[in-house]
């Protein structure tokens, strides 16, 4: 059953069996609409997706951005967490899903703060050479993805989205609408240039099936452009071959993670990382700011002696 569907049904539980006033029901559909509006954003879940689709990861992620990029306290947190559950406890009790994922969830007990799920530099560059030593037809259009990713911190509708004319070359920039139809202007790294000229020319071979696509930067072999689910698919499958840290977490929002955490740590300018992201408030950003365990050896170690 598709999840909107899903909450409108549940809305009706609450009026009729359980007796629940309007201002309890539309808190609980707040919370829902708010996990709706998170994984259509920030896991590019379809527009109709449905409740099988939802892991616990997803449920962790949004719970623990309640906290880290909304500022909320832990009991707002638990009000959330106590929502999905009741949602998913309704779906298992007239057979609509099979299982909760938010079962085994915990609550907050205190302000923990984790830290961002993101790829530090060596497995950066594992995953560059595993792509590079794939023997893959696609290869050069797998590398200027990847590398887009990695160099620009694009949203993988965003990539998804671009067109030819969106790569500036003379400049070296990519220019686009992003999210909220905001005009971005994000410089490349010359590196990420290059790359995608040599997958220009592969694309050139590629025969466009419908008028609509002949904009696209990325097609798919079948000359359509790239889904957002075919970019999953190749996010995961290098981080796999590469053997990163973490390979079955990595996803296309995680390599945006990489992104923003390897531009702060070179520029410690918080400013640079929002203006690229596209974020509004400079609060979303702010989870970029951690340190990692390295670092923070390296910062006891230079504490004199006593």
């Amino acid at each position: 059953m598709e999840y909107l569907k899903a909450v409108n049904l549940f809305k009706k539980y609450l009026n009729v069996e359980k007796g629940y006033s309007k201002l309890t029901i539309k808190e609980y559909e707040r919370d829902l609409r708010l996990l709706y509006s998170y994984l259509r954003e920030e896991h590019d879940f379809p527009k109709n997706f449905k409740i099988n689709e939802i892991s616990k990861f997803e449920l962790s992620e949004y719970l623990g951005d309640i906290i880290l990029k909304k500022n909320n306290s832990p009991i707002t947190r638990n009000r959330k967490l106590y929502s999905i559950r009741s949602f998913f406890k309704y779906l298992n009790k007239y057979d609509i899903a099979v299982n909760n994922p938010a079962l085994t969830i915990e609550a907050s007990k205190t302000e923990i703060r984790a830290e961002p799920i993101y790829m530090k530099l060596e497995d950066a560059r594992k995953y560059i050479e595993a792509i590079k030593i794939y023997n893959s037809i696609n290869k050069k259009r797998d590398m200027a993805i990847i590398k887009l990713f990695l160099y620009a911190g694009l949203r993988v509708s965003e990539l998804v989205n671009l067109n030819t004319k969106d790569i500036d070359f003379l400049d070296g920039a990519i220019k686009f609408f992003g999210k909220g139809n905001k005009e971005r202007n994000i410089p490349l790294h010359e590196d990420v240039i290059s790359t995608i000229n040599e997958y220009i020319i592969e694309r050139k071979k590629i025969k466009v099936k419908n008028n609509r696509d002949n904009e696209a930067l990325f097609l798919s072999r079948h000359g359509k452009r790239i889904s957002v689910r075919s970019i999953q698919l190749i996010v995961k499958k290098y981080a796999k071959l590469a053997g990163v840290k973490n390979s079955k977490k990595i996803t296309p929002h995680k390599l945006r993670h990489t992104f923003a955490s390897m531009l702060y740590q070179r520029t410690k300018d918080i400013k640079i990382v929002q203006d690229i992201l596209g974020h509004t408030n400079i609060s979303t950003t702010q989870i970029y700011t951690h340190t990692d365990i390295e670092q923070r050896k390296e910062a006891i170690g230079e504490l004199p002696e006593l």
